[in-house]
């Protein structure tokens, strides 16, 4: 039980650190070797629903990476995680990128589909990295294939807003 808890937790640091890809910088890679540390107010694991879900001041550490959610859902039936669920208001994740910039990530919902390899930010969602910022009411982002789609379809209310600096000055 205590080594698929840890699976599990891991899986949740994965999930944690696709947020930070579309920012096009790799996360310091010896956060990936570094323990894992969880706090909350409580967990319940189910082992024959596939289910573990911590609530409460969630807090994730692993090296520079760095979650914090209310609750932090993990479905994960027969022992394959089927998805990962993040809410907060907001939730927030951050890591330090090999560039030495730190990469942050807030939004009231974060799901991470993981046979369709995409991440889906909802509820007032931002990405920055230094100064470079990508926000909008919903993002979705395919680890897959590198894509991002952002806004809403369905209404035009929704705006996507981006800032991105030059890193090649003119001479």
């Amino acid at each position: 039980m205590y080594m698929q808890n840890l699976i599990l937790i891991r899986n949740i640091v994965v999930f944690s650190t696709l947020l930070l890809f579309p920012l096009s910088s790799s996360a310091v890679k010896s956060d990936a070797s570094q323990p894992i540390s969880i706090d909350a107010d409580s967990v319940i694991f189910n082992k024959s629903a596939g289910t573990a879900v911590y609530q409460g001041n969630v807090s994730i550490k692993q090296g520079t990476l760095k979650i914090h959610a209310a609750r932090i859902e993990i479905n994960a039936p027969n022992n394959k995680i089927v998805n990962i669920i993040a809410t907060g208001n907001p939730l927030t994740v951050e890591q330090r990128m090999d560039s030495g910039k730190l990469a942050k990530g807030r939004a009231k919902q974060m799901r991470y589909l993981v046979d369709k390899k995409r991440l889906i930010l909802s509820g007032n969602a931002l990405l920055s990295q230094g100064s470079d910022q990508f926000s909008s009411n919903y993002i979705e982002f395919s680890t897959l294939t590198g894509a991002l789609k952002a806004g809403n379809k369905k209404n035009n209310k929704s705006r996507v807003h981006a800032v991105f600096h030059p890193t090649n000055k003119a001479k």
